[in-house]
């Protein structure tokens, strides 16, 4: 079985083989709606000079690039981020550390506060423009129509990347950046719960996990409603959307209680069915699981953002999710995944690509 690999550069520099292995602990995160995060603890030294030094040091400086690849078989992730905060612990006595926390990418975006107004430019163009203004390759999936500017045009009072968080809420979108082959590509789209799953994770009895959390608000999925009467027109629009279009399981946790949308929701000339959807498709997400699995019980770098099939846990719980937020640890002694997955819907829904035994149970 393959045996995961790590890879850390530092300020532009790999580090032997050597050196990573002896690394106190390796941490990145990727999730939905957050950027991407690392945390690298090195071992800090005394030198007969009276400094203290690690191999992190060149990333004390702030926005120093780190970049951390953690692959396992076919399956990786690289983050490609800066530093963004250190943290000293001197202790002679019982060991002295260097711990460097980084950020993606977000930080160049996050950076400024600006006013910037946009006329006559749809909100995917808005995103194109500014990943493409940072350097980014994107992968945008179209908004409707750009308001006419004569009407009402966007205006911007806040950084990029808050900017971009805004429009992507409007639509139901997620807003993230992903690195693959040292390019950074900025998303900026739906999340396809029913996308081709990664993996099968075994959970419950003789899984590959121990504890197993899973809680439901099942009334978190919302009906939402809009409408709005367009300039110069007598003639209301309206939407309406539950969803529970793409539910992952046979009872959709959609639509549960009806909201309606304040006018701001859906400003300018967005059709009130449009601005529905994506919202209503995010509020049913409303099953959440949390467990943390050992890296060599899938053989798998598990991403974020993509589906992953889940057996073990019964007919109610068993079936696919949605992986919101995973966070890998590597330490010189083991690699974990701290797993949150989320789920839109209870119970199987009947064309799962499982194997024998999908439910699980006692031996």
């Amino acid at each position: 079985m393959p045996e995961t690999t790590l890879l850390v550069e530092v300020d532009g520099a790999p580090l032997d083989a050597a050196v990573v292995a002896e690394l106190a602990d390796v941490q990145v995160e990727e999730a939905v709606d957050d950027a991407d995060a690392a945390t690298i603890v090195a071992r800090l030294e005394p030198r007969d000079d009276g400094e203290w030094a690690a191999v992190l040091d060149a990333l004390t400086s702030p926005r120093a690039p780190v970049v951390v690849e953690i692959a396992r078989g076919a399956s990786a992730y690289r983050f490609d981020g800066r530093a963004a905060q250190a943290s000293w612990r001197i202790d002679a006595d019982r060991g002295s550390e260097l711990t460097v926390k980084a950020v993606d990418r977000v930080l160049d975006l996050d950076a400024e506060e600006k006013v910037v107004a946009w006329p006559g430019t749809s909100e995917s163009g808005i995103a194109e423009a500014i990943f493409s203004e940072h350097g980014l390759l994107a992968q945008v999936e179209p908004t409707p129509d750009a308001p006419d500017p004569d009407v009402h045009v966007l205006l911007q009072r806040c950084t990029d990347w808050a900017f971009l968080r805004q429009l992507a809420a409007r639509w139901g979108y997620a807003v993230y950046l992903e690195s693959e082959g040292g390019r950074t590509t900025g998303h900026f789209h739906p999340v396809d719960p029913l996308a081709e799953p990664q993996a099968e994770l075994s959970l419950g009895f003789g899984g590959g996990a121990g504890a197993v959390d899973v809680e439901a608000d099942l009334v978190a999925g919302r009906h939402v409603k809009a409408s709005r009467l367009p300039v110069l027109s007598d003639a209301p629009r309206s939407g309406e959307s539950r969803g529970d279009d793409e539910p992952q399981g046979a009872v959709s946790l959609g639509g549960q209680t009806t909201v309606l949308l304040a006018p701001s929701d859906v400003a300018g000339e967005v059709e009130p069915a449009d601005a529905t959807e994506g919202l209503a498709r995010r509020s049913a997400f409303a099953l959440r699981l949390v467990t943390e699995v050992d890296a060599g019980a899938l053989d798998l770098v598990v991403r974020a953002r993509r589906p992953l099939l889940v057996r073990g846990l019964g007919s109610l719980l068993s079936g696919r999710w949605l992986v919101e937020r995973v966070r890998h640890r590597v330490t010189p002694e083991r690699h974990t995944q701290r797993l949150t997955l989320v789920r839109n819907a209870l119970e199987l829904a009947g064309d799962e690509p499982f194997g024998a035994g999908a439910l699980g149970g006692p031996s």
